[in-house]
């Protein structure tokens, strides 16, 4: 089967491609590859007119959408490998299949690498949260923790003491602060707990109580840890993209990566430009409409 072009992922960034490329009637396989990151999470947030709703309502909707546009396919399933060939690529799939594109869109997301703590995994995208921006409101004057696993946990911090007046910082194991964040984080009021967190409590996926390697516990109703995280699919490197150093994927503003015709968008890249890739649904979405009109655009001055 050959198509104008193959999405691989099912995320924001993948459905929104998808609908940008079927209404402009361009054949096109989106490869659903099942929920991503955000499945887990109590809500969608900052997202226009979809505030709050559940990620697989959002996700359920985004695919009932498409059905509209004859020119899309959708079609479950894992894409293992993809080889360019003669300016297009083939994409071998996990039931043995094969499909080419002339243009490849990579929206295969990343997954987060959580600490191996008790308890903090079984509660992550519920009580356990990882975006100030996306979780903060809903945790509003509660009293809150961030477990700083590098830099980005002072800043975490440092923004939820808008929400609350009570937040405390604890340590990864493998992070500390020198002296001019403590000093930092003591003029924002922020309390550093300085012992290893060794469980986290609570009925169900909620959270109450930290506990640490002392025995001591903490009453905590939120803990938000920036984690990192590790691309979900071997693609982009098998296809040889240019990985900058946080693991992103590198796009320039049109989601093209370095390999030509293949693009990227969602939380799995990012242009160098700016520092950290964006993990909201929104601009997921929003980057997989550019990389979408740019692939439209290329097709329109290429060999039909």
């Amino acid at each position: 089967m050959s198509y104008d072009a193959v999405i691989v992922g099912t995320g924001p960034a993948g459905l929104s491609a998808a609908l940008t490329l079927g209404r402009v009637r361009r054949a096109t396989l989106l490869i659903d590859g099942g929920p991503g990151r955000n499945a887990p999470s109590d809500g969608v947030h900052n997202f226009l007119s979809r505030d709050g709703i559940a990620p697989g309502d959002l996700r359920k909707i985004a695919l009932e959408q498409l059905t509209a546009y004859p020119s899309v396919e959708v079609r479950t399933g894992h894409a293992e490998s993809a080889t360019a060939v003669d300016g297009e690529f083939d994409i071998a799939l996990a039931d043995s299949d094969q499909v080419r594109g002339r243009r490849l869109l990579l929206a295969t997301g990343v997954v987060d690498n959580l600490p191996a703590i008790p308890g903090l995994a079984e509660r992550w995208g519920r009580s356990v949260v990882h975006c100030p921006y996306c979780h903060g409101w809903e945790r509003r004057d509660l009293p809150l923790a961030v477990l700083a696993l590098d830099e980005k946990g002072v800043q975490q911090a440092i923004q939820l003491r808008r929400f609350s007046p009570d937040v405390v910082l604890c340590l990864g194991t493998d992070f500390d602060l020198d002296t001019e964040q403590r000093q930092l984080l003591a003029a924002r009021d922020v309390t550093v707990v300085d012992k290893p967190l060794t469980g986290v409590e609570g009925e169900g996926d909620s959270l109450q109580w930290l506990t640490f390697a002392d025995g001591s516990r903490l009453e905590r109703s939120a803990l938000f840890v920036h984690g990192h995280v590790r691309q979900s699919s071997e693609l982009p490197t098998k296809l040889g993209c240019r990985i900058l150093d946080d693991g992103a994927v590198e796009i320039n503003d049109l989601g093209q990566t370095s390999v030509p015709g293949v693009y990227a968008a969602g939380d799995m890249a990012r242009r160098p430009t700016m520092p950290v890739a964006g993990a909201q649904v929104i601009l997921a979405a929003a980057e997989g409409t550019v990389a979408a009109g740019a692939i439209d655009l290329e097709l329109l001055f290429t060999q039909p």
